[in-house]
């Protein structure tokens, strides 16, 4: 059986808790300022705008979509606001990087957030001149994860081959559309977004699981995977 390294061409990361740390806090700084927008938009109290924010993430894949589509709110302003963050608390992982410049082939980030965030991150944790493609919300039509047609929209958009493509998540529901249009799929369990019947739904789509990124991709290139 060949290795990973020998197999994938193209290789698909997850940015937020994925490319960094977990435990930043960036991703809470999103959250808390997603909580104050739903609250004020909605004129509702803090409490109740978490518990919006909360199913609309469940049952849309972001809390923006659940914002669109029950509310008419405008993607752009969203994300500008809720990605007012403080990028000083986020930490390169100099393991991790020397891992995945050592990975043979195209790399691409695929976020549910938009393109200045990304590269405010890829920056900051030392990342921009390694990554060949950043697919964002907007290129997804505002579709997020773990909707099928931005995957498909992501392949038609790179000239992706999903059997050479492997894509790396937080996420276990987002690695399920992954599997299904042909990619390799490999779940990164940080402890952290994931609902447990989320993740039994999702165990039959997951090609591999891995707590560390970095000792994962350090067998990639060895070879070992």
């Amino acid at each position: 059986m060949p290795s990973l390294n020998d197999k994938i061409d193209t290789w698909i990361f997850d940015l937020d808790n994925t490319l960094y740390s977990a435990d930043s806090g960036i991703f809470q700084q999103v959250h808390d300022l997603m909580g104050k927008f739903v609250s004020k938009h909605l004129n509702v109290e803090i409490k109740k705008a978490k518990e919006i924010q909360r199913k609309y993430y469940k049952q849309h894949g972001t809390t923006l979509r659940g914002m669109m589509d029950n509310h008419g709110v405008d993607p752009e302003y969203f994300l500008k606001e809720v990605h007012k963050l403080d990028y000083s608390i986020v930490d390169s992982n100099k393991k991790l990087n020397e891992e995945i410049k050592k990975l043979k082939g195209r790399k691409i980030v695929y976020t549910n957030a938009n393109l200045q965030h990304a590269l405010d991150v890829l920056d900051r944790i030392e990342l921009s001149n390694f990554f060949d493609n950043i697919f964002d919300i907007k290129m997804a039509n505002y579709i997020p994860k773990p909707d099928l047609q931005p995957y498909k929209q992501i392949i038609k958009d790179f000239n992706l081959n999903p059997s050479t493509s492997a894509m790396f998540d937080d996420i276990a529901k987002n690695l399920v559309p992954a599997k299904k249009v042909g990619f390799t799929s490999i779940w990164i369990d940080v402890g952290y977004e994931n609902f447990s019947d989320d993740i039994k739904a999702s165990k039959e789509y997951l090609d591999f699981k891995t707590k560390d990124l970095s000792v994962f991709l350090e067998k990639v290139n060895r070879r070992n995977i």
